[in-house]
């Protein structure tokens, strides 16, 4: 009824390579594909390649954003940037909307260019009617609720617990 694929064999290109990015690099390492990253700053991670961003977006099956947002990554993700995308790519971004310049990501999926997009950021929250995105066939919108289950929010609360703890203790973790 619809096209499936596996993900054994296929490259992803992870664009931030923070605590995040890492994570989802674990999970794809696990599920037998090539990782590809490109981060500001080069790190050590078995299994990973570290490359520059052309480099990434020309080899990657699927492109998954965990950048921060800011001047440098600002609609890093525009018509430029997805010309350089492998034929047929897939694109996600949970990182924050601004990093993508929607009409180009509407165009370069409805051009082809990208299979598709799984997006959970947008530049305007809740989405605008006029939203570029907006009934795009093979763009999937959720509503940046990934954070919303009870045992999701439960867990996040423990971690400022132990924070404030260790701060009053001294010994500050998680220091920004």
């Amino acid at each position: 009824m619809f096209p499936t694929d596996e993900l054994a064999g296929k490259a992803l290109g992870i664009v931030g390579f923070g605590s995040i990015g890492m994570a989802v690099a674990k999970i794809a390492l696990a599920f037998g594909m090539k990782v590809f990253a490109y981060n500001r700053n080069k790190k050590n991670y078995p299994g990973v390649t570290f490359t520059d961003l052309d480099t990434l977006l020309a080899s990657s099956d699927i492109v998954s954003v965990h950048c921060p947002l800011n001047e440098d990554s600002y609609k890093l993700f525009g018509e430029k940037t997805f010309s350089k995308f492998k034929d047929g790519a897939y694109f996600v971004n949970t990182a924050r909307g601004a990093i993508v310049d929607e009409p180009a990501l509407a165009q370069a999926v409805k051009s082809g260019k990208l299979s598709g997009a799984a997006i959970d950021v947008l530049t305007e929250e809740p989405m605008a009617e006029h939203c570029a995105l907006y009934g795009v066939e093979n763009i999937v919108i959720t509503p940046h609720i990934a954070w919303a289950p009870l045992s999701t929010r439960t867990r996040l609360l423990e971690i400022v617990k132990d924070n404030i703890r260790a701060f009053l203790n001294g010994n500050p973790k998680n220091v920004v």
